[in-house]
């Protein structure tokens, strides 16, 4: 093996020319090779080009879980394009927001999301094409059969480099519009073959894959990961806790990378003799100690933590030998000779070990910008570093501890929810006064949203009750985003210079009513 790609098109170079016939992608009933994967690749590339699409434009994937979205993403490497995933709960103006502003010229879709499409592509100038899977096409879409037949043309890939931008993911962050994260090429290449490596990953390794792929948890830990090292994913549409133990026997699986929700989900299911009888050898997830343990034991694997966000994919792992892990800590930075985690104050000077700060990181791998941004890039990166807004210690051994946010957001399962954009919503209520929105403990999703309102007349929900204003919330919102609990207040506690006090908003007060989406739903 020569050096390492630096590409996303080279990582995939390498793979056609070590093992073109590998299988790369299992699909339900579809079986997809390496050469297959950069056949489609080619025909996509080849299509945008036809299209009009040039170096640095604008790619945007509606798209479900399936074999189509990768061969996009390989197909934008390929041609220097600039994919741009869109989460498929999103609304349509939370859709629209991001096609707006990543400037996309494409939208690689599929049938189901034709209707939200149609609601907001006109006005949209940039969005010149539409492209779908799919047989019943709308007025306007062009078939992804005939998006793919046209001639094959030149693409021109030696002149994709490292530091060219490959994709800007949206992610709530702290304020009330998604941010767009710059990654780029190298980033691409770099963490996930370092991730895959740190975690003994290699050609005979099947990988599950349950997370949706426009989450940077899928492509880049597990299916890029994957691929760098000539191993082969099972791709799913979604998750599926009673189908997922015999999946990994039929398919063979060894690995996976679960969120916290998953492992959670597999503990509640009734146990069986069969539990630990898997092929799974291996997952990825962050539990508390006593579940740590629990996962394991039952089902007779190794349970690594992990760190990494959207901005910086070169992961934090726990180590393999679990006679040197610390339970209940996210592990040590891979690739440390580039790749460095401090803890700082408010000042932004080192803590010392075990004091509480804020997580900087500087690698590789971290992001350009935020697309379009600069307060908000200026604010996350400072003199080489990025500051992740989470708070956490080291310890003496360089081990990190992951504690809370110090962004206002809430982490609802695998989804990250900007408290501002929910409040928002709420605000625009005419008959709401005032709302703030905050995470509570949930032993399933780690948190729930709760949304704590004061009517303009009314202290108990009589006169606008809670149906209409979770109604009002998923006209408004992708599902994840609508708050599970409501509470009526007579007022917001606040501090002398009339900010919201968050911090007392988590339990119910005496003069507060209460109620949960839920319970209402199933009564």
């Amino acid at each position: 093996m020569g050096q390492a790609p630096t590409t996303l098109a080279g990582l995939l170079r390498e793979r056609v020319q070590e093992s073109p016939q590998k299988l790369a992608i299992l699909f339900g009933e579809r079986r997809v090779t390496y050469a297959d994967l950069d056949r489609q690749a080619e025909r996509v590339a080849s299509g945008l080009l036809r299209l009009g699409v040039k170096r640095g434009d604008g790619v945007a994937l509606l798209l479900p879980n399936c074999p189509e979205f990768l061969f996009a993403v390989f197909a934008a490497a390929k041609i220097g394009a600039v994919f741009v995933p869109i989460n498929t709960a999103f609304t349509p103006a939370e859709a629209r927001y991001v096609l707006d502003q990543s400037g996309a010229s494409v939208l690689l879709t599929s049938q189901p999301f034709l209707p939200l499409v149609e609601l907001i592509r006109d006005g949209m100038a940039r969005l010149r094409h539409v492209v779908s899977l799919g047989s019943d096409m709308a007025p306007g879409v062009v078939s992804w059969e005939e998006f793919c037949l046209g001639p094959l043309v030149a693409l021109g890939e030696g002149t994709v480099q490292p530091h060219d931008l490959a994709s800007i993911t949206y992610t709530s962050g702290t304020t009330d519009r998604p941010k767009g994260v710059m990654l780029t090429q190298f980033a691409y290449a770099f963490a996930p073959q370092k991730r895959a490596r740190a975690l003994g990953w290699n050609e005979t390794d099947r990988a599950m894959v349950v997370m949706p792929l426009f989450h940077v948890n899928a492509l880049c830990h597990m299916v890029t990961a994957l691929f760098s090292v000539g191993g082969s994913i099972l791709l799913c549409e979604r998750f599926s806790a009673s189908g997922f133990w015999d999946e990994v026997r039929e398919y063979r699986v060894t690995t996976s990378s679960l969120m916290r929700t998953i492992p959670q989900i597999l503990l509640k299911l009734p146990e069986r003799p069969q539990d630990a009888a898997t092929p799974l050898r291996l997952v990825v997830a962050l539990l508390s100690p006593e579940d740590h343990l629990c996962f394991e034991e039952r089902f007779n694997l190794t349970a690594i933590p992990s760190y990494s966000l959207t901005e910086d994919i070169l992961s934090v792992l726990g180590p393999l030998d679990k006679a040197k892990r610390k339970l209940g800590s996210c592990g040590l930075p891979i690739a440390p000779e580039v790749h460095r985690l401090r803890i700082v104050d408010d000042s932004g000077r080192d803590c010392p070990a075990g004091a509480l700060g804020e997580i900087v990181k500087q690698s590789p791998a971290v992001m350009k910008g935020y697309y379009k941004d600069p307060a908000a890039t200026a604010e996350a990166l400072k003199d080489g570093w990025l500051y992740t807004g989470d708070l956490g210690y080291l310890d003496e051994d360089g081990f990190l501890f992951f504690v809370d946010r110090k962004k206002d957001m809430i982490k609802r399962g695998d989804e990250n929810i900007s408290a501002a954009e929910v409040e928002g919503v709420l605000n625009s209520h005419p008959l709401i006064a005032e709302a703030a929105v905050v995470g509570v403990p949930d032993p399933i999703r780690q948190e729930e949203v709760k949304a704590c309102i004061v009517l303009k007349h009314s202290a108990t929900g009589e006169g606008l009750p809670p149906e209409v204003v979770w109604a009002f919330c998923k006209e408004r919102l992708a599902p994840f985003k609508v708050p599970r609990y409501l509470e009526y207040r007579k007022e917001l506690p606040k501090t002398p210079s009339a900010k919201i006090q968050k911090n007392l908003l988590h339990d119910k007060p005496a003069d507060g009513v209460l109620f949960d989406r839920l319970l209402r739903e199933c009564s």
